[in-house]
């Protein structure tokens, strides 16, 4: 799976395949007819390639910079943020138009170049709210485990607070 262009570096790993994924769709849709069901199709495939090539590297890099035990990417988050980010796919990148717009010709760089920003202002926006959510999850997370070792800290400090009112009353009997 890892070329030996990317080493073993997760963000290299996603930059190429993605790359290779964007060779591909480009070399597909050139030698199609301009507006064809089959490139619709193709950027979906694009968006469904990225969208995995992504979550790919999420857990690449959380595996390679965490000790699992200090700090395991429960599965259930993991299943969660790889259906929140899959759950919603690109349903129409060719948006309704203004008819003038689409009738005047437009190159094949032209129209990729639109396609793509289309389809990758989209998956901004999914990743962009997978990550608010995925910091919402750690946060609540993070408040009940902090929840829990204050009630803990302050039952010790109670306890110690104990242990010294009975010290205090030894010594002074």
């Amino acid at each position: 799976m890892w070329s030996s262009e990317v080493g073993r570096n997760p963000i290299e790993f996603m930059r190429h395949q993605m790359h290779q994924l964007v060779d591909i769709f480009c070399d597909t849709t050139q030698h199609q007819s301009r507006g064809a069901p089959q490139q619709r199709l193709g950027l979906r495939e694009v968006e469904d390639g990225f969208n995995e090539i992504m979550l790919e590297a999420v857990d690449l890099h959380h595996h390679q910079n965490n000790d699992e035990e200090s700090s395991p990417l429960l599965p259930e988050v993991r299943q969660e943020l790889r259906s929140r980010v899959l759950r919603s796919s690109v349903l129409d990148l060719e948006e309704k138009e203004h008819p003038v717009v689409q009738k005047t010709e437009e190159s094949f760089c032209d129209r990729a170049l639109r396609l793509f920003r289309r389809l990758l202002y989209r998956l901004q926006l999914k990743w962009q709210a997978a990550l608010a959510w995925v910091r919402e999850k750690v946060a609540a997370s993070f408040q009940a485990f902090c929840n829990a070792v204050e009630a803990v800290g302050s039952a010790f400090n109670s306890f110690c607070t104990s242990v010294a009112q009975v010290f205090r009353s030894a010594v002074q009997a």
